[in-house]
């Protein structure tokens, strides 16, 4: 593991043991926290103790500064922006990493920087198949265990929280707003397809995903799981995905054309359009009681105002101002709505119908699922680091344009 992956797992552990520390009567939250640093004090390795020890300084040295604020007094979408600029920043040092080390490998040098594990992450095929292995067999994954890993937490994630991922975690969702705000500074103008098209253009997330479920749960058969996951082609499964962008043919061109075209165009156009991760969140999201739920009598529509605030700042284009509960597959929990309702309101909330759940205890379960169970994957389950050893993996980059299954 880098030491980039242990610093933005130790991040996670600082903002819940702070989330802890400042729930004046949150009793669990506490307890929580005990456990998290008992499990810590047995999954840690010197790596993540440096890290911790990185994280921790820096908000030391942030304090003395400008004193911590409460993290219940903090805009929500404000937190939900901060986290996806440091979350973007991890990720995408990560993956300088990752290009310098497989460039290395190439050039025939020893690399100095070690594989970020997190880019098996990217890999769907690969994950689905290290869980069914998992479940069917009872084997692990070897060569990209962090794949099936990253599987495992994102749907937990879905279950309990719906969507909520793509909207304070994902980078690829950030990188796709700012190619928008991009392209409506030179072309001013919100583009918004007709809803027949709309339709259309949503149904392909849902064909990709269907497409991936297919070879995860029929193309390969189960006496063929232990022979693909030693294969070379799987085992070179994560620079094969390089390849496909960096060395671009007249296929991937064009598809990476088209992801850029709907991704600039339409608001979200790669979250709503293409994402096959989020038509897995938004399937699983349908079982979470967590919903942004809307209180009648609080709304001031019930007093004669004409107020559509919600659904005006919804970047999924949901019309939240006339339901109770929002079940939208495309909501992702970012809580534009609740932050735009007037206060003297306070009609809308993300929660159950008795309990809501404020923006910094959301980001704490996320930080809990998304980053804490990693770690303890990787300390107590082993199950993170590829073992793919180095010779292979040479080996694996001068056979890559012959690889096939």
């Amino acid at each position: 593991m880098s030491l980039i992956e242990a610093m933005t797992m130790a991040a996670g552990l600082a903002y819940l043991v702070l989330l802890a520390w400042q729930a004046r009567s949150g009793w669990q939250w506490r307890l929580a926290l005990g456990l998290l640093l008992m499990l810590w004090l047995l999954a840690a390795d010197s790596l993540f103790w440096l890290g911790l020890g990185l994280v921790a300084g820096a908000l030391a040295l942030w304090h003395q500064r400008r004193p911590l604020p409460a993290l219940e007094a903090l805009d929500g979408q404000q937190l939900r922006g901060r986290t996806r600029q440091l979350l973007l920043l991890c990720w995408g040092l990560a993956t300088v990493q990752y290009g310098l080390h497989v460039w290395q490998l190439g050039q025939g040098i020893p690399p100095w920087l070690v594989r970020p594990d997190v880019v098996d992450g990217f890999l769907p095929i690969a994950g689905g198949l290290g869980l069914r292995a998992w479940l069917e067999q009872g084997l692990t994954d070897p060569h990209h265990p962090a794949a099936t890993v990253t599987v495992v937490v994102l749907s937990l994630s879905a279950l309990l929280l719906g969507r909520a991922f793509c909207a304070w975690f994902c980078p690829l969702g950030l990188v796709g707003e700012w190619l928008h705000g991009l392209r409506s500074r030179l072309l001013p103008g919100e583009w918004t397809p007709p809803r027949w098209l709309d339709a259309v253009l949503r149904g392909q997330k849902f064909l990709v995903l269907g497409f991936l479920l297919f070879i995860i749960l029929l193309a390969v058969p189960a006496a063929a799981l232990p022979g693909y996951l030693a294969s070379p082609y799987h085992q070179a499964a994560d620079m094969k995905m390089g390849a496909f962008f960096f060395n671009l043919t007249l296929i991937s061109g064009l598809c990476l054309g088209w992801v850029l075209l709907l991704t600039a165009n339409f608001r979200q156009g790669f979250c709503r359009y293409l994402c096959p991760y989020g038509a897995w969140l938004a399937l699983l999201g349908l079982l979470t009681p967590l919903r942004i739920r809307r209180d009648p009598a609080r709304c001031l529509r019930s007093a004669g105002h004409d107020c559509d605030k919600c659904s005006r700042v919804c970047p999924s284009r949901i019309q939240v101002h006339q339901l109770i509960a929002v079940r939208s597959l495309e909501c992702t929990s970012c809580q534009s709505c609740v932050a735009a309702c007037p206060r003297r309101a306070d009609a809308l909330h993300l929660g159950t119908t008795r309990r809501r759940l404020s923006p910094p205890r959301l980001l704490g379960l996320l930080c809990l699922l998304l980053l804490v169970l990693p770690l303890l994957s990787y300390g107590l389950l082993d199950l993170w680091v590829s073992q793919t050893p180095l010779a292979d993996r040479y080996e694996l980059l001068q056979r890559l344009p012959w690889l096939s299954h």
